[in-house]
């Protein structure tokens, strides 16, 4: 049977390998998002240049933008309470007592 210490420290290296995933997913993630900005304000001129958009296509392009952040946010959000659920059950569920 395994001592407190010993279950305790178990549990801190687990929760600081998920932290250390979290981490490196946040920076993939920063860095993918730096690497896309750069491209869109790379082009910028071409965007001067280019025939304007009528105000309708702009509006139906910003809507469906919209849509699409949208969608992405509710997929986010559904898997990450779906990630949580375990962290919930095993809150809701009481220690068992030792015989």
């Amino acid at each position: 049977m395994a001592t407190a210490l010993e279950a305790t420290t178990a549990i801190q290296d687990k929760m600081f390998s998920a932290m250390q995933f979290g981490q490196k997913a946040m920076l993939d993630g920063v860095k993918t998002w730096a690497d896309t900005v750069e491209t869109i304000y790379a082009k910028l001129p071409d965007l001067m240049t280019a025939e304007p958009m009528k105000p309708t296509q702009a509006f139906a392009t910003s809507v469906a933008f919209t849509e699409k952040v949208i969608a992405s946010q509710q997929d986010f959000t559904a898997k990450l309470f779906e990630a949580m659920l375990p962290v919930a059950k095993a809150a809701a569920t009481p220690p068992k007592p030792k015989p």
